[in-house]
Formats: structure tokens, sequence, C-alpha cells
């Protein structure tokens, strides 16, 4: 069943300060839109408010247009090995985006992932409609974030990308929950709409890397906070038209951020050896 809650549960429902800062539903703020040109739309979240500064001044921002014939290939990077475990999960629309909040760990934890010598630990996932990230300036119809934390309150995030084809499993077992999120009557003028999902196994979401690109970047909504090691694997999976129409039917409107300039930022590319480079799934 859907409930509607005051959008200040979420503060208090919040487990850690990542969770919070990771997307603009833990964050006190003034509100955003995605609206191009309007007074809180993108090119303006950076004088909305003091603590939105880095939105509009940032120089590690993402998300980012990741052309493949400047990445640098990087042998030793880490393989991204993650280890996810069933966890009770609840969906919730807070009229900007839809995210999976963990509000009970499996074993203690969600899982982890292992980068550049640091455990990170799954936080939160959320969907973007469509992507954030372009690849050859190429956008896919959907994103999804798994947001990491470490110990030290560090970030990173491994973006997914999406193009219309096969059902994804993953998706499946979310299909009646979704459908109830997107039936919602909530006013998100004072509330946010949350669904119950029980017991989700997030095993399909920790199939085999293989490919992807790492940047220093940061969060893709306001405060825009830097620092943010990003992932963005190199294989774009499938999801069925159903399943799309069930995670955007929520979104008021599309909720991606516009690509964010460089300034002289590296991306890498790792590939497992052995392994044949091909950018041409990217071409437009």
């Amino acid at each position: 069943m859907v409930s509607c809650r005051a959008a200040i549960v979420l503060l208090v429902a919040a487990s850690s300060v990542a969770v919070a800062l990771s997307h603009a539903d833990g964050h006190v703020g003034p509100e955003f839109t995605y609206i191009p040109g309007a007074i809180d739309g993108p090119e303006n979240w950076g004088k909305l408010s003091p603590e939105y500064k880095l939105c509009g001044e940032g120089k590690a921002q993402s998300p980012i247009d990741i052309n493949t014939k400047t990445v640098v290939p990087r042998s030793n990077l880490d393989t991204l090995e993650r280890t996810y475990a069933a966890v009770n999960a609840t969906l919730v629309n807070n009229g900007k985006d839809i995210t999976a909040s963990r509000i009970m760990t499996f074993g203690g934890e969600v899982g982890t992932v292992m980068i550049n010598g640091k455990t990170y630990s799954l936080k939160k996932i959320h969907w973007h409609a469509p992507s954030e990230h372009t690849i050859n300036g190429k956008r896919f119809p959907l994103e999804l974030h798994l947001v990491h934390a470490n110990a030290d309150g560090g970030l990173a995030v491994i973006g997914i990308l999406y193009k219309v084809g096969a059902p994804d499993a993953f998706y499946n077992q979310l299909h009646d929950h979704l459908a109830e999120l997107g039936a919602d009557k909530c006013d998100f003028s004072k509330e946010d709409s949350h669904v119950a999902a029980g017991v989700v196994q997030m095993r399909s979401l920790q199939k085999r890397t293989g490919s992807y690109f790492r940047y220093a970047g940061s969060l893709t909504t306001p405060p825009c906070g830097e620092g943010v090691v990003w992932n963005v694997l190199g294989k774009v999976r499938e999801i069925s038209q159903e399943q799309l129409d069930l995670l955007t039917a929520p979104l008021p409107t599309k909720d991606a951020r516009p690509a964010q300039p460089l300034y002289g930022r590296s991306v890498f590319y790792y590939n497992p050896p052995g392994s044949t480079v091909s950018f041409q799934e990217y071409s437009n």
C-alpha cells in the first residue's frame, strides 16, 4: 500500500551522513528542478543557496559526456567485484526521482565493493531518466546509481546504463510495487510517497562488471559535493519497455542533469585482461 509521509520523516530515517548527502531526498535546502532555463533549473542551481555553490562553480562536477577517443586505458584499476545480499527495501517517490532506500540490512550489510584499497558499503540506489552520463554524446533511456560510502564518509557511485530490450530480472521483483508507486496521490509539495517492497534480492546487480569508466566527480544533485569516485559500467544493460514505463511513471518530468565540463580531468577506462575493447555499442 502506498503511504504519504511528510518529507521531514526522511531526515529522521536516514541512517548515515552519506545517505543524506547522496541525493536530494535527504538534504535540507531550496527546492530545485530539472527544467532547462528555469530560475531553479540546472543552470541556476548554484545561485539558489550558498550551500549549492559548487553546482555552479565546481571544477569536478558530474555527470559528464564520456568520449571514448580520449579515455585513458588503465589495466591496474579495481575489478569492482561486489557482494550484495537480500535486503528489506522501500520505494520512495519525492516528486524528483524514485529511490530504493535501505531500511534494514542483511547480516549487518547490504553489500560492499573494494575501490582504491578501501571498502565501500552500498547505502542506496536511485534512477535517472533519461541517463545523466552520456557516451560519445549518446544518451540512454535510464541510468541506475548504486551509492556506496566508506568508513571515512567518502562516496563512490557505480552507474549502470540501460537500453530498451529484454526484461531485467532485478526489476521483475519490483513490478507490482512500482505499479503502486505510479498510482500514488501524494502532494509532493508537502509529502513523499512510500511503498514497502519487502525483501529485495540484490544479487543481479553484482553481475560480472567487465569494463568500466572511472573519473573524479560529484553528486549530480544539490549540493553537488565533489570528491565522488565515479564508475560507469561499460556494458549497457537491457530493460523492457514495460519495466522502463513502470520506473518512469511516478516522475513528473525528466530528471537528468546536463553533462558538465571536464576542466582537464582524465577519464580512465578499465578492460579485463584478454578482453577485446569495443566502443561500437556507444555509437549513435
